[in-house]
């Protein structure tokens, strides 16, 4: 009679495979920090901030291999949200009025 060889070992898992869950995380506070300046200020500028330290937290944990881009959102959304207070205030005090009263 002749013997059935065993099956070859089973492979192992892909590098990198579980950190890649996370990294959606600094993506996504890149992208609302970018919109908190261009657009949507403090709206876009807290979840950029919040996502930015859960992204630079998973990026200490080792469950996210890009916390430099939630380091980046995370001051975008700081600089965004301060310069939507900053236009707030100036237009409520009225220093931002444009003169078209004198046109009328």
């Amino acid at each position: 009679m002749t013997a059935v060889p065993p099956p070859p070992p089973a492979g192992a898992a892909p590098y990198g495979g579980a950190s890649a869950s996370k990294n959606g995380l600094g993506t996504w506070s890149l992208v609302t920090g970018i919109l908190s300046i261009i657009c949507c200020g403090f709206i876009a500028g807290i979840p950029a901030i919040i996502l930015g330290l859960q992204s630079k937290a998973a990026a200490e944990q080792g469950l996210a291999t890009n916390g430099n881009l939630g380091q980046i959102g995370f001051i975008l959304g700081i600089i965004g949200s301060a310069l939507s207070v900053v236009g707030m205030i100036l237009n409520f005090s009225g220093l931002l009025a444009l003169p078209f009263a004198e046109f009328s």
